[in-house]
Parts: structure tokens; C-alpha cells; sequence
């Protein structure tokens, strides 16, 4: 348990870090946004599902065919409540994210990304495997400060594996 809390400690304290003005004047936008989409895996893979949920504050996730989560607590409750964490407090994944394509309109500050996440899993009872890919489509926004944080996720095109160890139900059945 000691681990566990160190190692969210730690992925906290690279959260807190993203949305700090001070270091986001030495990042350019496309570092900016890549660490956030970065935090997306390192959070959920931690099992930090506050730290993910709070990616969130501000904008919606959305699985293409479900209705949006809009803001930190609809996502907390409709979504990562449905993730099974195992004894090491972590859902046993990780989210690989490739072929990340970041747009970035620094007059209008916003951004757009595309990319297609892969995520593995195992557990005693499951070989490690491919449970899951999808296109991801992120849209993003730069605060007065000059962070930058998501105004929207959407997931489409998913390839389901065996789910039955990462989540209750899947989100596609509801």
C-alpha cells in the first residue's frame, strides 16, 4: 500500500505540475498538450482515478454512441466507477498511445489532436493481451494563465478484446 500511495503521490504531483503557469512558459503548446494526453494514460494506469476525473473539470468525454460526461463528476460516476482496481490499487493496464497528430491555433488558443490508443492488460487470472484500441479525437483550450486542459475527448472506432477484467460492464452496453 505504501507503493501505491507513492507512486499516486507522484502522478499527482506531475498533474499539478501541468497546470502550473510557471513551467508552461518554458514548454511550447504541443509539449503542453502531449503531457496532458500522457496524463490521461499515466493517471488511469496508476489506478489515480481522481487525477484522471480532474482532466475532466472543465470539459466533456465522450464514447461515440453514449451520451457526454460532462465535467469531472458526471465522468467520475458514469465511467470510472465501471473500473475494476485490483489489489495494488491500479487496474492492471497500460494505455499506449500512438500516431499523435497535435493542431494547434495559438491566436485562438485552442488545439485539436488525433491518435489511436492501445490498452493492455493483465492479471493472475488474465495473460497479458490486448483488451482495447480506439481513435481518440482531444480538443483543447488555453487558460488566461497560459495552461492548457480539455475541453472535450472523443472516443470512436473501438476494438473490443476481453474487457471482462478491466471494467464492470462495457461502456458501449451500458
Amino acid at each position: 500500500m505504501a507503493e501505491m500511495a507513492r507512486r499516486k503521490a507522484m502522478i499527482s504531483g506531475a498533474t499539478a505540475a501541468i497546470s502550473s503557469p510557471v513551467m508552461e512558459t518554458s514548454m511550447n503548446a504541443k509539449d503542453q498538450i502531449l503531457k496532458l494526453i500522457n496524463q490521461y494514460s499515466f493517471t488511469l494506469d496508476s489506478g489515480d482515478l481522481d487525477g484522471f476525473a480532474d482532466l475532466f473539470k472543465d470539459g466533456e468525454w465522450i464514447f461515440e454512441g453514449s451520451e457526454p460526461n460532462r465535467g469531472r463528476q458526471e465522468l467520475y460516476d458514469n465511467v470510472l466507477t465501471l473500473v475494476i482496481l485490483y489489489e495494488d490499487g491500479t487496474p492492471r493496464t497500460r494505455h499506449a498511445t500512438t500516431n499523435v497528430n497535435i493542431e494547434v491555433d495559438e491566436e485562438a488558443g485552442t488545439a485539436t489532436s488525433q491518435r489511436y490508443v492501445i490498452v493492455v492488460q493483465q492479471t493472475d487470472k488474465l495473460p497479458l493481451q490486448v483488451i482495447y484500441s480506439g481513435q481518440y479525437f482531444d480538443e483543447f483550450a488555453r487558460r488566461e494563465d497560459g495552461s492548457w486542459y480539455y475541453t472535450r475527448l472523443t472516443i470512436r472506432n473501438p476494438l473490443f478484446g476481453d474487457l471482462s477484467h478491466h471494467l464492470r460492464t462495457r461502456l458501449d452496453q451500458g
